[in-house]
């Protein structure tokens, strides 16, 4: 995204549509009031003592006033009346209390437990009892409620009561939520189970500091939620009365959280403070020297302004960078901090209510942060996506301009080669062909013998041919050069009265044949041929093809004529031989009774572009 589109991105929609969630989130609960069935009987005026005041007469709901003791009981006397004993099964339902309930109707005690393991008596809880048959009975009944603070400073809360069938007072499927004592271990294995996630991505991304923040709030919350257990080790549940004091250090890691989200480097103050500030809260509140309440409320407080300074963080990121999802990230943000201070009035006593509802706020969080991180997925995928196309252009680009500077280096390539072997060819031309007619005129301006004349024009005919067709071989055509060269060989020896014995069924395949290692071939068997008719004089010449030693192909020329080469002057077989290494192979002059034998050996695939000798086989001028 280029920071121009961002720029241009209006924000008046997104930032009204959150507004608006924000408003009826936080406004939600002061509509909806407690869960109170609407039939059975509702009981909603108590006698009530709290600790050592008197009895007096409430009506229900009811919550405890402030400056009572930490460990205070109070205790509700309902009493009703009932024209008969109801024929079916009855059911009490509580829908809100807050703090340990102990129940008795009638004077039997129909439950004195301390709720599920899961339930956190101090933040609110449904109850919902049978009731014994016969224990109802018409006319007077008395329902005695007592609820007990162990700890704390958050007030009793008691609504009203309602007894009827349990089918018409558990009517809705939020009431079956809120009454199953699964939900809450349920909350806390999906808790665990993020908590694990979050681990397991942190661990393959261990530098990023959103997840790391993430890890860190899961865990401190799990251990929150840990120690609410019931029943806890006795090392454990000493320490619950301080997590309290704890809130602090969450406020300030979600602050961090926002930080990192935001990609804000963190000051140098804040991980001191995310330790060190519940820790001297901790120590104060051990010490015993102030009271409850001037370590909570800070502590709240603390979290409190934590979430609201990273709202603000993620209100000004949505603002810069105009993406949704930070502002809605704030959302969460500022409801938890809202809640939270509804939360510590009703605590204090300053506003009635039942529950305590800022825990209830942290899943929503998280689920904005899932939210968010898949669009971040989301986001990086696209982008991905997008450099792959932009990549995938550039290759093929880039293939396109290879492929064309390889055409045109082959294309250039090739022009050399061609250049190459046509200034072979001519060196060979005029190294072969010039020789005999500089023969041929020599010979005519002395009057030389016709038949001399004839036999060095021949030549020079033979060689021609023999070069010419050298022209058309392509890479593996030396049985093509070599049957053509049988084929202008056979009458020349006819004439002369010369058999000739030709077998090249057992020659190997030869790669790498050009025009000018073919010509090169084609030579150093003329000048065999030559050197048997000359130094012969040979009356049988024997050339065959076979395969040698070491991946090697010989041809050999063998005669009947004289065994031995009698010295002189001419360079026929050092041309051979200059001419085989240039092949890669070599030729040997093997002497044997009656007649010797040449021996051509070459590779079986011939070197590229071999250098073209300098002298050709008749380079020097023929004597008249």
């Amino acid at each position: 995204m280029k920071p121009s589109d961002a720029a241009d991105r209006p924000l008046v929609v997104p930032a009204t549509l959150l507004i608006v969630l924000t408003a009826i989130l936080a406004a939600l609960p002061f509509f909806l009031g407690s869960p109170d069935p609407m039939s059975g009987l509702t009981l909603d005026r108590a006698i009530v003592s709290i600790g050592d005041r008197r009895y007096e007469e409430v009506r229900l709901p009811h919550s405890w006033p402030r400056r009572l003791p930490e460990a205070v009981s109070a205790r509700y006397a309902v009493d009703f009346e009932l024209e008969r004993a109801p024929a079916e099964a009855q059911s009490l339902f509580i829908p809100v209390v807050r703090q340990r309930l102990v129940i008795s109707l009638n004077g039997t005690v129909l439950d004195s437990s301390q709720a599920t393991p899961w339930a956190n008596l101090s933040r609110g809880y449904v109850k919902l009892l049978p009731i014994p048959p016969g224990l109802l009975k018409a006319g007077e009944n008395r329902l005695l409620l007592t609820l007990i603070r162990d700890e704390g400073i958050v007030p009793g809360y008691l609504s009203r009561i309602h007894i009827g069938p349990v089918g018409e007072l558990v009517e809705s499927p939020w009431f079956a939520a809120l009454l199953s004592d699964q939900s809450r271990s349920i909350t806390f294995a999906l808790h665990l189970w993020i908590v694990i996630g979050l681990l397991t991505v942190w661990g393959a991304r261990p530098r990023d500091a959103i997840f790391r923040w993430l890890v860190v709030i899961g865990i401190a919350t799990l251990a929150m939620v840990v120690a609410e257990f019931r029943p806890l080790p006795d090392a454990i549940d000493i320490a619950r009365p301080y997590m309290v004091l704890a809130l602090s250090s969450i406020g300030l890691m979600m602050l961090a959280l926002a930080l990192a989200v935001s990609a804000i480097p963190r000051p140098r103050w804040l991980i001191a403070s995310i330790v060190g500030v519940p820790v001297a809260l901790v120590a104060l509140h051990a010490s015993g020297l102030v009271p409850v309440v001037v370590t909570t409320v800070p502590s709240a407080a603390i979290a409190i302004a934590g979430h609201v300074a990273g709202g603000i963080v993620l209100v000004r990121t949505f603002t810069l960078r105009r993406e949704w999802v930070f502002g809605l990230l704030a959302v969460p943000f500022f409801l938890t901090a809202w809640f939270g201070v509804r939360d510590v009035a009703v605590a204090l006593g300053l506003l009635p209510g039942g529950f305590l509802l800022s825990t209830f706020v942290r899943p929503l969080t998280f689920l904005t942060l899932l939210v968010m991180l898949m669009y971040k997925l989301a986001s990086s995928l696209n982008r991905l996506d997008d450099a792959n196309d932009i990549l995938r252009k550039r290759l093929a680009e880039q293939e396109a301009e290879l492929s064309a500077l390889h055409a045109k280096e082959k294309e250039l390539v090739g022009q050399a080669v061609r250049e190459q072997e046509r200034l072979r060819l001519m060196q060979d031309l005029h190294d072969g062909l010039s020789g005999h007619l500089v023969s041929i005129i020599a010979m005519s301006e002395r009057d030389g013998d016709k038949g001399d004349i004839e036999r060095t024009a021949r030549e020079a005919l033979n060689d021609l041919r023999l070069v010419i067709q050298s022209l058309d071989l392509g890479d593996t055509d030396l049985p093509l050069a070599l049957a053509g060269f049988r084929e202008r060989l056979a009458p020349q020896l006819r004439r002369l009265g010369i058999e000739l014995i030709w077998s090249m069924k057992s020659l190997p395949e030869i790669h790498g044949v050009t025009p000018s290692n073919a010509l090169s071939v084609l030579r150093i068997l003329q000048e065999a041929v030559t050197n048997a008719l000359k130094h012969g004089p040979a009356r049988v010449i024997e050339i065959r093809g076979g395969a040698g030693l070491k991946d090697m192909a010989v041809i050999s020329v063998a005669n009947d004529g004289s065994p031995a080469m009698p010295p002189g002057k001419g360079n026929g077989l050092s041309n051979m031989q200059r001419r085989a290494r240039q092949l890669g192979g070599h030729v040997s002059l093997m002497r044997k009774e009656g007649g010797s034998e040449l021996l051509l050996c070459l590779p079986l695939h011939l070197p590229d572009g071999a250098p073209y000798p300098v002298y050709g086989i008749h380079s020097h001028p023929r004597k008249s």
